[in-house]
């Protein structure tokens, strides 16, 4: 199998934990609160790549501003995870799974408007057909748009800033030491936060953290969803196209709407699947480069 395939079967593999994972916290949360849930989560996760630091030898690279512009970023990820999994609370699965997709679409103009590059006419139009599988996906759905669903709309802006800002940051820093300080940033932010403003003792609480519900989730978020999808996304982009990697994820919330209807039995309405279709394609047409000529359409490709 060509390195080309491999990356590619990877990135799916990522897309399919990121989709399931949505009705595993969703069921975690229930009965561990939200910044305590965050906090094991990425302190698992900050362990786990230290731990991989270690062994490949990769210590080098932290000074100063990487540890400033890692924090930045672990800020953008802690407001982004904490919004998602807040959200879940008020809106479902298959919900929080589409909105949260439209950082795909949000990216070009972030993009646009802290570093000035031009969007072209297939973001635009992208970025409008998405804004309408929005609407009818939460105006015109099953249930209006509520609380839960615009904590998700501010959770995909913080991913937004976060994916422009790391295009950045990852052009002056090593990967690794970078996104361990991230992950241990997002895990003391959520342990503060869970100190000050939740039951904290319930960290402590066997029962809880024993729960089947709440270990497999740590398990397959913290583990699996953070820290092994982040390694894995960093070596295959070594040899796909950000263009497809993109589209790829884009699977993401039809595995999570698949997984909540398997698991929980959660359905989505004709309207809200109309709505889910059209932010696909959105997303489809943000990412999907245009080629002058008599070619058409330039597909993403690996090779």
């Amino acid at each position: 199998m060509s390195k080309s395939k491999s990356a590619t079967l990877g990135i799916l593999f990522v897309a399919v934990i990121w989709g399931a994972e949505f009705v595993l916290v969703n069921n975690a949360i229930d009965r561990l609160e939200v910044h305590s849930f965050n906090a094991i989560r990425f302190g698992a996760a900050s362990l786990f790549i230290g731990f991989c630091m270690l062994v490949w030898k990769k210590l080098d690279g932290f000074n100063w501003l990487m540890a400033k512009n890692g924090a930045v970023l672990g800020i953008l990820l802690y407001l982004g995870f904490s919004t998602q999994t807040f959200g879940l609370l008020y809106t479902s699965v298959s919900n929080s799974a589409f909105i949260t997709s439209l950082n795909v679409v949000l990216v070009p103009i972030a993009a646009m408007i802290l570093l000035g590059d031009r969007p072209r006419l297939t973001t635009l139009s992208g970025v409008g057909v998405a804004a309408g599988g929005l609407y009818f996906l939460t105006v015109a759905g099953a249930t209006p748009f509520n609380f839960g669903d615009m904590l998700t709309l501010i959770c995909a802006v913080m991913f937004a800033l976060h994916i422009v800002f790391t295009g950045k940051y990852s052009q002056q820093h090593d990967a690794f030491p970078l996104i361990f300080i991230q992950l241990l940033m997002v895990s003391v932010l959520s342990l503060g936060s869970a100190l000050f403003l939740e039951d904290w003792q319930r960290l402590l609480d066997v029962e809880v953290i024993g729960n089947v519900d709440v270990l497999s989730a740590i398990v397959v978020a913290s583990l699996l969803g953070t820290g092994l999808a982040i390694m894995i996304q960093t070596f295959a982009q070594e040899h796909l196209t950000s263009t497809r990697v993109a589209l790829i994820f884009s699977l993401e919330p039809v595995f999570a709407t698949l997984t909540a209807f398997l698991v929980i039995d959660e359905q989505m309405r004709a309207t809200a699947g109309l709505g889910a279709g059209l932010i696909l394609s959105g997303i489809l047409l943000t990412e999907l480069p245009i080629k002058r000529g008599n070619e058409g359409l330039e597909l993403p490709h690996g090779e």
